[in-house]
């Protein structure tokens, strides 16, 4: 029987720190410095995204927790499209002004698909451990 188990925000934060590093040296040795920043990037990008959601996400339940209704929870809930739609004029902003090299921005925002799946899986055997 195989148990499916979730993995916290900081045990995929703390892979995906680690998956972007590692990504980063490796295209810097193979690729150029430019690829490399854009992978640190795409990764703090990413990072600071699943950071704010989580953060946001916990006010919600706690609003909603103790009750509060009305127009202040929906206020609540317009933050997380208003956090999207910052975090994208800013990643534009970025690769307007910067010249950012696309792939390695790209490899960066991918560690997180790569850390959430690695940490699923390392809490799948530990729960059916």
């Amino acid at each position: 029987m195989f148990s499916w188990s979730t993995p916290t925000i900081l045990s995929i934060q703390r892979t995906n720190v680690i998956l972007v590093v590692v990504s980063a040296a490796i295209l810097a040795l193979f690729a150029s410095m430019s690829v490399a920043v854009g992978c640190i990037l795409g990764g703090a990008v990413v990072i600071a995204n699943l950071w704010i959601l989580s953060v946001l996400g916990g006010l919600i339940l706690a609003a909603s927790g103790a009750g509060i209704s009305g127009v202040a929870a929906k206020l609540g809930m317009l933050a997380l499209p208003l956090k999207l739609l910052i975090i994208v004029g800013l990643v534009y902003l970025v690769f307007t002004r910067a010249r950012v090299d696309g792939m390695g921005f790209g490899v960066g925002v991918l560690t997180q698909m790569a850390a959430i799946i690695i940490e699923t899986g390392r809490a799948s055997v530990r729960g059916a451990a």
